[in-house]
Parts: structure tokens; C-alpha cells; sequence
């Protein structure tokens, strides 16, 4: 695997994804002004899969760019799978999705997902979460290392904010400038006005929540974040 910086999907500034990952979200009004990639958890639409096929199907002659993800337990997944069914609801879905997820502590071990993926014509984003805190800077630069090296096209870095400090450090990483596409975000109560800054600062997925119901700690309502980024300048 290689980075695809050319690849026609590539966001080329901040966009505002909007998370799904219950089936009371599967006839979502979906609007451009709202978001523009919806994010299925497959991890918790597993009684609904044949729907989701279905919606990935409309949204793929759409205005809406997708992302599929099958989340383990360890980085906040709703579904206890093993690898196994993990790559076989990616591998089964990734023909119709613009981007898929897969974490960066599993992207070896699901290769041949991410393979079959990337044939289909997805991007893969290799993704690092913490809940509890945000790791040194030496560790995060050390995760988007392991993503170029691991050959994915974009890496996602989401991390919990216990501080000012925290989101200054992850504001500089961003302004370093990375060989790959980055994306990142805080969690937490800090969690609406990082993803806004991050997003000025060249984070390229930025996650908000459709509904009701957040799907990470501090989300924005997709609305309200596209909004935001819409309304902010780069820096």
C-alpha cells in the first residue's frame, strides 16, 4: 500500500463528516449543508446491514461522499467482533465507500481488508483514538509515522483533552505541517472549540454527529460543526 495524495476523493480542505451508528439514523434527511461524508458505524448497525448496502447505494450517486468503519471494542467499538468478521463487514461494503477506517494498531493484521479496500477505489484512513488523555507529542508524531509506513492514505488522531495544553500541543502538531493527510480532533470538554481550530489548521475529517446522540465524547452536532468550519478561516 501507498499514499494517494492524487486520488480524486482526497479532501483538499477541512470537511465535516457526519456519524451514524443507529439504525434510527438509516432514513436520515442526508444534506450537503449538514455534512459532506457520512460515517457508518458498522460496529453498531450490525442487524442492519442490508439497509446500510442499500443507503451506500443512493448516497454513491449523491453530492455525499462515505466512510465505512468497523470499530473494535478497544477504540470505543459497540460490538465485541473478531478480526475476522471485522474484515468481512469492511470487505463486504468497501465497493460502495469513498473512505474506509481501520485502526492503526490493526491495519497489519487487516491487510488484506485494506487491500481489497484500496482495489475498490477507497482511501484508507488508519485512525488512533485515546479516551482518557492526549498522549506527548513524540508519541502522536510516532503514530502518523507508523501510518506512512503502514502505507495508509490519510491517519485520524483522536484524543481526549484534559487541558488548554493538551490542544496547544496538538494545534502545533497540525502546524508542523505532515507527509500525510491528517486529521485530528480533541474529546472532552474541549472537544467543540479544538475541532473548529483543528479544522483552520488543516485537519481534513472533522466529526460531528447526526441526531441526537454523540457518538464520541464533546462532539458537535454536524450542522452546527460544518457551520463553524464554513464560517472559519484557514490559518
Amino acid at each position: 500500500m501507498s499514499m494517494n495524495r492524487s486520488h480524486p476523493s482526497m479532501p483538499q480542505g477541512p470537511m465535516t463528516v457526519g456519524s451514524i451508528a443507529d439504525a434510527s439514523l438509516l432514513d436520515y434527511p442526508f444534506s450537503a449543508d449538514e455534512c459532506e461524508i457520512v460515517e457508518f458505524r458498522l460496529d453498531g448497525l450490525l442487524k442492519n446491514l442490508q439497509q446500510v448496502r442499500d443507503l451506500l447505494i443512493k448516497l454513491k450517486s449523491s453530492q455525499l461522499q462515505t466512510l465505512i468503519t468497523a470499530r473494535c471494542t478497544s477504540e470505543g467499538g459497540l460490538a465485541a467482533l473478531t478480526t475476522e468478521q471485522r474484515c468481512q463487514l469492511i470487505g463486504g461494503l468497501s465497493p460502495l465507500a469513498t473512505f474506509v477506517d481501520i485502526e492503526l494498531a490493526n491495519l497489519e493484521e487487516m491487510e488484506s481488508a485494506a487491500d481489497q479496500a484500496r482495489t475498490n477505489g477507497a482511501l484508507i484512513v488508519a485512525s488512533f483514538h485515546d479516551f482518557k488523555k492526549t498522549p506527548d507529542t513524540d508519541f502522536l508524531r510516532s503514530k502518523i509515522r507508523q501510518a506512512i509506513d503502514l502505507g495508509a492514505d490519510m491517519v485520524k488522531i483522536a484524543v481526549h483533552h484534559n487541558s488548554v495544553e493538551d490542544m496547544y500541543r496538538c494545534a502545533s502538531l497540525l502546524q508542523e505541517g505532515q507527509p500525510i493527510a491528517t486529521s485530528l480532533m480533541g474529546m472532552g470538554s474541549l472537544a467543540p472549540v479544538s475541532r473548529v481550530l483543528y479544522s483552520q489548521l488543516g485537519s481534513l475529517l472533522n466529526y460531528g454527529y447526526l441526531g441526537v446522540k454523540e457518538t464520541a465524547p464533546g462532539q458537535w452536532p454536524a450542522s452546527l460543526l460544518s457551520q463553524a468550519i464554513r464560517a472559519s478561516k484557514r490559518f
